[in-house]
């Protein structure tokens, strides 16, 4: 084999990988500009619901990053928050909302630590199949992997007391217990303002009061949740 052939064979043997990585790092950026448009998107309709031409460009787009690269977790709970925003304004049937387990379940197959996916998962369950029995054992397993995320907090207490009457007394015992313990943990003012919204200030306080009163916090925690007026709506 001659030298110059030898040459060649080498650095295409060097450029064809490189070659290969340089697209899949191509497609992994590509991939995140359309998970970002369709965050952007969703952060946005926290304060105002998306009309259709908006619904259906962040749909486009956390589709395309979800064809671009299928097994990352981060883009199949977007692609589903995505669908139950379409599914709320009445722009996707429940039909097609049907699919979102399918995206909730392989997301959680691909990252089964992950507190946040069994949060949502547990949100959808009861707010848009109303599976109360499925939703709970979803939230159980998301206050396993992170009791004390922000996220899993507000979907697992707003999924409780939306649903107040529903539960069984054991359960109501484990969302107070829950409850006291993130009252006294640095994201109470989101549980207070929780059990203000869904006017459960006396079962609460009555519970707490039993259970908590020789906790350093309860007075301060008393003050704000028990005895402070409710601020006006």
């Amino acid at each position: 084999m001659s030298p110059l052939l030898r040459r060649r064979l080498l650095l295409a043997a060097l450029v064809l990988p490189l070659a290969g990585l340089m697209w899949l790092a191509a497609r992994a950026g590509i991939a995140s500009l359309y998970y970002f448009q369709a965050a952007f998107a969703l952060d946005h309709w926290q304060q105002q619901a998306p009309a259709v031409a908006d619904y259906q460009q962040a749909a486009t787009a956390i589709n395309q990053a979800s064809a671009l690269q299928p097994d990352n977790p981060h883009y199949l709970l977007m692609q589903a928050k995505i669908n139950e925003w379409g599914w709320h304004s009445g722009y996707l049937n429940t039909e097609a909302l049907a699919g979102n387990e399918a995206l909730y379940q392989r997301a959680i197959a691909l990252r089964p630590d992950w507190p946040v996916a069994y949060a949502d998962y547990g949100y959808f369950l009861g707010f848009s199949q109303f599976r109360l029995t499925d939703a709970w054992t979803q939230m159980a397993l998301a206050r396993q992997h992170g009791a004390y995320l922000p996220q899993v907090q507000q979907k697992f207490l707003t999924l409780s007391f939306q649903y107040w009457p529903y539960w069984s007394a054991g359960q109501k015992a484990e969302i107070f217990k829950y409850l006291q313990q993130t009252l006294f943990g640095h994201l109470s003012g989101q549980a207070i303002a929780l059990v203000r919204q869904f006017k459960l200030q006396r079962q609460s306080c009555l519970y707490l009061s039993r259970r908590a009163a020789t906790e350093p916090q309860w007075p301060q925690v008393e003050r704000q949740l028990c005895t402070e007026a409710s601020p006006a709506p």
